[in-house]
């Protein structure tokens, strides 16, 4: 049956485009969506359960097409099934507790001291700034996918007093985010969705993508250095003098607050690296939530005041349109036709799975285009076998989070970068950020190439635990 596929397509490239174009706000377009998809399913499943039945049996998976047998009415239990077996709970759990964590790490100014501690290595040289604000930038955005948020008010104080154009260096920190959005399970909302159906931990991220990030990082200075080499100017002693004598304890309210954070980070990161190799990456997340808010310090209605809960039922909404079109085949014959193109060589899978997702994340919304593209990963893996797996996994990571980087609002780094410099009177030429984005985008992807054909020809990338 061809036409339910055609109308459930239709649904999400309409929800895409309210989303794409800011009609309406990206959670009422998901649900809407997700209502949509659902309302149809139910109108036509008297004729649905049994082509689906016929199918499956045909396949061979015969208790696939009995569960279709037994239950010819879409009932609430019908309704129950699908919405359990499409929401991915453990990633939801995960993306909550991480904005609860992160929204307590902000208020304990943990990253904001480490940051103004840093800005002393500088002695001052605006190219030294740029390397260390890069830098955090990235190791902070291994845990935080906010981090400019926190770091973009530190970057404009540090130009101000060294009398530099603020505008090169938020550009580079945003890229040096997007960056760092693909070194750890948590990094990223990609990294939660695709963790959650492969069960990749901490370990694997960091033998595998932590060394891309490090790479692209170092080109992401260096070609930064290039194209905003104009820009830095020679600043007054007494200028750099006032930057060194900054206190870093002026971002710190509460010294307890500070401490306690401090070895709660601690205790997650070693958290996950111990738990999250046997699954359990969303428990250990879901805990340290729980004990943030118990030990911070910080008032538990201001945390929750501040968690973003539309997001989560966003994701509800794109879980269930996503479950949909997997239930009318149309990422199944995605899979196909990429399967088709590609010849079953596997460098050529796994190419067509970066460059395609990177320049997808670059026009829509990262977020639904990896929610999408996994059960294409998922069947694009089966087909090209163990040793090419993780290398198509990695691809979709790493199209997903870099192909942010093409425009100023492709990524979350992006726009909080805009957002930060308008909030701060120091607006970025949104063309300019358009070329220099574009640029590294086209670094990203080559180099991201380079190291995924690497790794497959001479250190295969691990199969998730459950490859079949």
């Amino acid at each position: 049956m061809i036409f339910p596929a055609v109308v459930i397509i239709l649904i999400f490239i309409a929800v895409i485009l309210l989303i794409t174009f800011d009609v309406v706000d990206h959670t009422i377009a998901a649900l809407i969506g997700a209502s949509l998809a659902i309302i149809y399913l139910w109108q036509i499943w008297p004729t649905w359960h049994l082509h689906q039945v016929e199918t499956y049996t045909s396949l061979g998976l015969l208790e696939q097409a009995q569960w279709y047998t037994d239950n010819p009415f879409f009932t609430a239990e019908v309704f129950g099934h699908f919405f359990t077996e499409w929401i991915d709970l453990p990633t939801i759990i995960v993306i909550l507790a991480l904005m609860v964590i992160t929204e307590i790490a902000k208020d304990s100014g943990l990253f904001q001291f480490i940051a103004v501690k840093a800005l002393s290595f500088s002695k001052g040289n605006p190219r030294y700034l740029l390397v260390i604000f890069c830098a955090i930038t990235f190791l902070m955005s291994t845990a935080i996918a906010t981090t400019v948020l926190i770091i973009g008010p530190l970057i404009i104080l540090a130009c101000d007093a060294l009398e530099q154009n603020p505008m090169a260096y938020l550009i580079s920190t945003a890229m040096c985010g997007n960056v760092g959005g693909i070194t750890t399970v948590i990094a990223s909302v990609p990294t939660m969705l695709v963790a959650g159906v492969t069960f990749y931990d901490f370990l694997w991220f960091a033998q595998n993508l932590l060394p891309l990030g490090i790479i692209l990082l170092g080109a992401t200075i260096l070609v930064s250095m290039r194209i905003f080499r104009r820009d830095f100017i020679t600043p007054r002693k007494s200028r750099v003098s006032d930057l060194m004598a900054l206190d870093a304890w002026t971002m710190v309210e509460d010294r307890n607050v500070f401490y306690r954070t401090a070895i709660l980070f601690i205790v997650m990161i070693i958290g996950f690296i111990i738990f999250g190799s046997i699954g359990l990456t969303w428990v250990v997340a879901f805990v340290m939530a729980m004990l943030f808010v118990l030990l911070s310090g910080i008032p538990s209605n201001r945390i929750f005041r501040e968690v973003d809960w539309t997001a989560l039922f966003f994701f509800i909404g794109l879980f269930m349109i996503v479950g949909c079109m997997e239930e009318f085949w149309v990422l199944y014959n995605i899979g196909v036709v990429v399967q088709n193109i590609t010849g079953g060589d596997p460098a050529l899978a796994m190419l067509t799975m970066l460059w395609i997702t990177g320049f997808t994340s670059g026009a829509i919304d990262n977020i639904p285009v990896t929610a999408t593209l996994i059960p294409v990963a998922r069947d694009l893996a089966a087909f090209s076998g163990a040793s090419a797996a993780g290398g198509i996994w990695s691809a979709l990571i790493t199209g997903a989070v870099l192909g942010g980087a093409l425009t100023p609002i492709a990524s979350v780094a992006n726009v909080m970068t805009m957002t930060v410099a308008e909030r701060e009177n120091r607006p970025i030429d949104y063309g300019r950020f358009l070329r220099v984005g574009m640029i590294m985008f086209i670094m990203f992807l080559l180099v991201g190439s380079g190291y995924l054909l690497f790794r497959l020809f001479f250190l295969p990338i691990p199969a998730p635990l459950n490859f079949t």
